[in-house]
């Protein structure tokens, strides 16, 4: 199963914020702060919440997509926020530690987007 970029960077995250907390979580992490609208008859919802150990996330959508942010502290005590749109054109994550799409990619993908697909049956010569 092949995994979008963004995807595969918010995995990261969340495998990241995971670690971050399992390690504290024993300690003294608490909720200090959380809202949650479920989503409505039309699909709009939204949620918020707060630790005591720097876990701040907020996000909003409806059945266009949705947006919203994270923030925490690595453990290495960098802060690291990232924000996020997800709609009909993908999930696109956006922030200081994700890193940059190579040159060599973004050259590869614009060779597919500007060459036709090959007819297989027709471009055989046996």
């Amino acid at each position: 199963m092949m995994m979008s970029f963004g995807k595969f960077v918010l995995l990261l995250a969340l495998i990241h914020v995971h670690h971050c907390t399992g390690a504290i979580a024993a300690s003294s992490a608490r909720t200090i702060y959380y809202r949650n609208t479920p989503p409505d008859p039309f699909g709009h919802y939204s949620f918020e919440f707060q630790t005591t150990n720097g876990i701040t996330t907020k996000g909003a959508g409806n059945e266009n997509g949705a947006v919203g942010v994270v923030q925490f502290v690595s453990l290495e005590g960098i802060p690291v926020t990232f924000s996020y749109v997800a709609d009909a054109n993908g999930y696109r994550p956006t922030g200081d530690q994700i890193p940059a799409i190579p040159l060599h990619v973004i050259r590869q993908l614009e060779y597919i987007r500007t060459h036709p697909p090959v007819d297989e049956r027709r471009s055989r010569r046996w």
